[in-house]
């Protein structure tokens, strides 16, 4: 990827073939603002075009992982401008899913309502015991969780737990987290960067054309049928062919 300066994202490259993109905004708990949400979308797009990236790391600086948009900044929005910055950020939620590399969700501390949603969105998730997650939006704003957690949530734990999770609106603690389905590891914080940096490796040693091939058939195969998954998987093994 090309030398750029962020000034809310920090982009280090600390193994061959892995990226870690860090929300760098540790004294706002990396609250998102619109520069972050801008950031995260040109950056995802330029990692996308990276070739040499077999697996991307996302965390959060500092000892939080994200509080969600940065209320405070939004208050002295206008209308237009709060909209435009929740359609950056929905669009960098998307590349994070549809990214051709693997992407994991290095979870160090809280992940709370529009950033607990950029967790969901990575194929996989690595927690501190530390961690804890909040979609706080029913019960502290009067609104829901607008960035896609609704729709992902159900398709990885299940419609009653996903319930659970939205519409309750409470914290979960790491263990709860694994327990309910949707943190995949739970480590000490300790060890937090070396386990993430080595699945990391691991999978960026494998064949980069077929892990990538292998993220869209699981990503689609929420959406499929059998039929339609093994179709999908002829035409993409034909592409490699």
């Amino acid at each position: 990827m090309s030398e750029r300066i962020w000034t809310t994202i920090k982009v280090t490259n600390p193994v061959p073939h892995v990226s870690v993109l860090a929300m760098n905004r540790p004294d706002q708990r990396n609250a998102i603002n619109v520069r972050m949400a801008d950031e995260l979308e040109a950056c995802l797009t330029s990692l996308n075009d990276d070739r040499d990236l077999r697996a991307l790391i996302i965390t959060g600086e500092g000892t939080t992982f994200g509080a969600g948009a940065d209320l405070k900044e939004r208050a002295a929005l206008a209308p237009e401008q709060t909209q435009t910055a929740r359609e950056a950020l929905l669009r960098a939620i998307v590349m994070i899913e549809s990214l051709r590399a693997p992407v994991i969700a290095m979870i160090n501390g809280p992940a709370i309502a529009g950033s607990f949603e950029i967790a969901l969105a990575c194929d996989i998730r690595v927690v501190s015991e530390r961690a804890v997650f909040s979609l706080p939006e029913v019960s502290k704003v009067g609104a829901f969780p607008g960035a896609g957690a609704p729709v992902r949530l159900p398709k990885m734990v299940g419609r009653g737990r996903a319930s659970l999770i939205v519409l309750t609106g409470r914290q979960f603690s790491a263990q709860e987290a694994f327990a309910l389905g949707f943190a995949e590891v739970v480590v000490p914080p300790e060890r937090l960067l070396n386990d993430t940096l080595l699945l990391a490796s691991q999978i960026s040693a494998n064949n980069p054309e077929g892990v990538s091939a292998a993220k869209r058939l699981i990503l689609r195969s929420c959406d499929f049928d059998l039929q339609s998954g093994i179709e999908l998987s002829r035409v993409l093994s034909s592409m490699q062919s």
